[in-house]
């Protein structure tokens, strides 16, 4: 039973450090507010607002702004219209709204979340089972938690 239960999970990296590596080019400079006493959580201060994410990296964040991968497993995906929203639900979980810019193979894709004046405010490196298609507008509820990556995991 417990190899059943195995093969039907997806296996997303295999280290912070690959992670990196493989979807650096989807990174975004941000201001980080890191939490007090060593917590991996930081506060990345977006144009959306602030967002509350797991830092994956091993090494502590000390500075005011580092390039970050915004990274979330995708619960539930719909197709919507052309609308800004982002929208945190609480305990580390979010939606947001936005243009689906590349399929990166049968798990990853690359959503961009545009901000006030239609720029891309935010970019992120899903993972759904069945993802949707190059330009479809879609809403996302993401489990929780958000979680970023930091080119500090590839300096060890």
């Amino acid at each position: 039973m417990n190899a059943a239960i195995r093969s039907n999970r997806m296996v997303l990296e295999e280290s912070p450090e690959y992670f990196w590596e493989r979807f650096s080019q989807y990174a975004q400079t941000w201001p980080v507010s890191p939490e007090p006493l060593g917590s991996p959580l930081l506060e990345v201060l977006t144009p959306l607002g602030p967002l509350f994410a797991f830092d994956r990296t091993v090494v502590p964040f000390s500075g005011d702004e580092t390039p970050l991968i915004f990274h979330g497993q995708v619960e539930h995906w719909e197709a919507t219209q052309n609308t800004n929203a982002l929208q945190h639900l609480g305990g580390g979980r979010y939606r947001m709204t936005g243009r689906v810019e590349a399929v990166l193979d049968a798990t990853f894709f690359v959503l961009q979340v545009p901000g006030q004046g239609g720029e891309i405010a935010l970019q992120l490196v899903l993972a759904a089972p069945n993802p949707p298609g190059v330009g479809s507008w879609i809403t996302v509820q993401l489990n929780p938690p958000l979680m970023v990556f930091r080119p500090d995991s590839s300096s060890r």
